[in-house]
């Protein structure tokens, strides 16, 4: 997806569009107070800064990601902590509390050639007992409809799924979860999915395909999928809006799967 300063953007936005399902599968996962986090993948820090919240001034977060420039834009107060391997605690909290590490990732296993192999290689930095906790997207032009059907919407969500789908990425990763937990040797793990959807004229869902539109515009190109006249990035969030409210209807973003199991 890059590292450009639309991206940290776009990131910002998915955060805040997904963070009650979040928030909920840290609550069905048993996240609490003194316990510690490791999040891997941390991108712009919404998941860590929920994390940080939950776990409370006892307990303790620690976010890693391979991209610098994001996890500087992470930092939630002055002074944080980002060594050579960009590993930062989301908030001063105290690096030994907690009884139980707990693991959690989000759309990170999506991106990587082998998920189960990372599933597992992560998975061995969590105490016996402690959780591992995903979110994958599934992002699909079956995943991502409105209802009645709007041409645009069609359009654009179409795009984005051609265009990551080109680039390689796993796009059905969140029904994947399951297969990925086992094949890394983990217990059966709990599952739920869950989308945005809305159609108000207020609802983030149009701005956050505009800007993952942004984002791809090159790879779209790129491969063929369309023209940067034909998405026009720049009015395309106010055009589906408008398309939108006066269809009468809503829209669905993609669908996000959360799977947890405790490491033996």
């Amino acid at each position: 997806m890059g590292r450009s300063e639309a991206e940290i953007e776009r990131l910002i936005r998915q955060s805040g569009l997904y963070a009650p399902f979040t928030r909920r599968l840290f609550e069905q996962a048993g996240l609490g107070p003194g316990m510690r986090v490791l999040d891997v993948g941390a991108g712009a820090g919404g998941v860590a800064l929920l994390a940080a919240e939950m776990v409370g001034p006892s307990g303790s977060v620690v976010g890693v990601d391979s991209n610098p420039e994001v996890l500087e834009r992470a930092r939630p107060c002055p002074p944080g902590r980002l060594d050579q391997r960009h590993v930062r605690r989301g908030r001063r909290r105290r690096a030994g509390a907690g009884p139980r590490l707990r693991r959690r990732g989000r759309l990170v296993l999506m991106h990587q050639p082998e998920p189960a192999e990372t599933l597992r290689s992560v998975a061995a930095m969590v105490r016996g007992g402690g959780i591992v906790a995903c979110q994958e997207y599934n992002v699909t032009s079956r995943s991502m409809v409105a209802f009645p059907p709007t041409p645009l919407w069609d359009n654009a969500l179409g795009w984005i799924a051609a265009a990551l789908e080109r680039a390689g990425v796993e796009t059905e990763m969140g029904f994947k979860l399951r297969g990925a937990f086992l094949e890394a040797g983990l217990p059966e793990p709990r599952m739920e999915l869950n989308a945005p959807v809305g159609g108000e004229p207020r609802w983030g869902g149009y701005e956050f395909a505009a800007e993952t539109l942004r984002t791809l515009l090159p790879l779209v190109e790129r491969f063929g999928i369309a023209t940067a006249e034909e998405v026009g990035v720049e009015t395309l969030a106010g055009r589906l809006r408008e398309e939108m409210v006066a269809s009468g209807g809503v829209g669905k973003a993609p669908e996000m799967v959360g799977a947890w199991a405790p490491r033996p």
